[in-house]
């Protein structure tokens, strides 16, 4: 990748001397290396949106498995408390 023009221009204005610009290979390494951290970056930003919709599924089926834990827990004390009770009302009728 050659100096272009404008380049030209500026190092011209600049009194500055050209061999002190670095090759044209090291622009191409320096697009390249642009080009693959975007890529990165784009792969990084789906697979955390990937990950982000799978916790919003496990933190949703956790949530229902709460629910069903409570249910079942109301459901085991209210059979206690009701068993209690017969036994108590058994005991006090005899």
């Amino acid at each position: 990748m050659p100096v272009n023009d404008e380049t030209k221009k500026e190092i011209a204005a600049a009194g500055e001397d050209t061999r002190d610009l670095p090759p044209g290979w090291f622009f191409y390494l320096l697009n390249r290396l642009d080009r693959v951290e975007s890529n990165l970056r784009n792969e990084f930003k789906k697979d955390m949106a990937e990950v982000r919709s799978e916790l919003k599924q496990d933190i949703t089926d956790v949530q229902n498995g709460v629910r069903s834990v409570r249910m079942q827990q109301f459901a085991v004390i209210s059979g206690l408390v009701l068993t209690f009770a017969g036994v108590f009302y058994g005991l006090l009728t005899r």
